[in-house]
């Protein structure tokens, strides 16, 4: 989108959005004329949402909101959003062009939360907008502990999966429990529907290992909905007729070049009931442009959240690089990392199969390759996700990965 028609754009969502009490006074009344005046704007912070929330963001006559959703609360008071019915017409016929091509036949097992939460409701929406069946399995009710996930699946020959990466992982383990073989034993299964935390590249190869079947990831987050999602060829693409994408860096001040690492800033470009003028999302991203074989243009990398960054030896590692670690360790499917005392990176990674060992000369070559020197305790499982509480193994809450050096679990010598 050229730059004068993305000015256009942003000034009619302007022109919208100061119809919400927070927006009324904290945006000029006359439209933008450079895009130097746009990134003169004052930037939307989550804690603004919080304090606005439930009504103050909202921008349409009340009779025209037809649905309503909280974030999840884990890291403060809950932040409201609104739906019109055109924002989710919009998002239904966007998003069920997913690359993973819904289809009349498929049945789709939706494993998100449902309760206030968004996406398992967009997944529900594209996939019935396409003639596929849904099965709505949800992720945090002991109605469908993991064990009861794996039986739907087989019993009702389920043909996608929809769901967070880790319980992509977790159900697969719940399967070999009960002697079942992923990538044999669910032959029905076609692909993998991703999102709710970011796919790293690491954990995309592992869940397609796994599994046998493809991995399509949808990035997003409750205060704006669906922003970019996979295409056919698993490259994941910003909706960019609805989000002008910023990446600033660490000052926030100027944009990065493409390719590098930078702080995600979003803003509506449609004018929803509750849009987002320069939100500060607390992601990590790379932004790439490249010609895509599906005829995109423009990738996105997640990296993960700010707050999940550790620093090591004066440099950051994130989520992506992170996993990257992980992938070379004899477990890769559930761990934690901390910063210690003495400066070093500590994994704590649970073995996938007994007898599963690490050969320092292991954690040699990645303290070498990484630039970060690192302790890895390899423990056997149900050291970090409890396998005989199907309920709690299910995971009730978001993904934890990064922790501090009080809260990793105990490693016996």
């Amino acid at each position: 989108m050229a730059t004068q028609e993305r000015l256009e754009r942003i000034n009619q969502v302007l022109r919208h959005a100061r119809g919400a009490d927070f927006y009324k006074e904290r945006l000029p009344a006359t439209p933008l004329r450079t895009w130097e005046e746009f990134q003169r704007l004052p930037f939307t912070t989550k804690e603004d949402l919080r304090r606005q929330s439930p009504h103050g963001m909202v921008c349409v006559p009340r009779q025209e909101l037809l649905q309503y959703h909280e974030s999840s609360a884990t890291t403060g008071a809950p932040v409201s959003v609104w739906y019109s019915g055109k924002d989710l017409a919009e998002i239904q016929a966007r998003f069920s062009e997913w690359g993973v091509g819904f289809m009349p036949g498929d049945r789709v097992l939706i494993r998100f939360p449902y309760a206030l939460s968004t996406i398992g409701h967009f997944v529900h929406a594209a996939a019935q907008h396409k003639r596929a069946c849904v099965i709505p399995a949800d992720s945090r009710t002991s109605i469908t502990p993991l064990p009861r996930v794996v039986e739907l699946m087989r019993k009702l020959q389920v043909t996608v999966l929809a769901t967070i990466s880790l319980s992509a992982v977790m159900i697969a383990e719940a399967a070999e429990m009960a002697g079942f073989e992923p990538r044999r034993d669910f032959p029905h299964l076609r692909a993998i529907c991703s999102a709710g935390e970011p796919l790293t590249q690491a954990r995309r190869k592992l869940l397609e290992e796994i599994w046998g079947v493809p991995v399509y990831d949808n990035y997003g987050m409750t205060e704006t909905g669906p922003q970019a999602m996979d295409c056919r060829v698993q490259q994941l693409h910003p909706w960019q007729g609805h989000f002008c994408m910023e990446v600033l860096d660490e000052r926030l001040e100027k944009e990065v070049a493409p390719g590098e690492t930078g702080y995600l800033v979003v803003t509506s470009l449609t004018p929803r009931a509750s849009p987002v003028i320069r939100y500060l999302t607390g992601d990590r991203v790379q932004r790439m442009e490249r010609p895509c074989e599906c005829g995109q243009s423009s990738t996105l990398r997640v990296r993960g959240r700010v707050e999940d960054v550790l620093w090591s030896q004066g440099r950051p590692l994130d989520l992506w690089e992170l996993e990257e670690i992980v992938s070379q360790l004899p477990g890769r499917r559930f761990w934690r990392v901390a910063s210690a005392p003495d400066g070093r990176l500590h994994f704590v990674v649970e073995q996938e199969r007994d007898g599963d060992s690490l050969r320092p000369a292991l954690v040699s070559r990645l303290e070498a390759h990484h630039g970060v020197r690192m302790k890895v305790d390899l423990v056997p499982k149900g050291t970090l996700y409890d396998r005989n509480e199907p309920v709690s193994f299910g995971m009730a809450g978001k993904p934890i990965y990064v922790c501090t050096p009080q809260s990793m679990p105990e490693v016996r010598a």
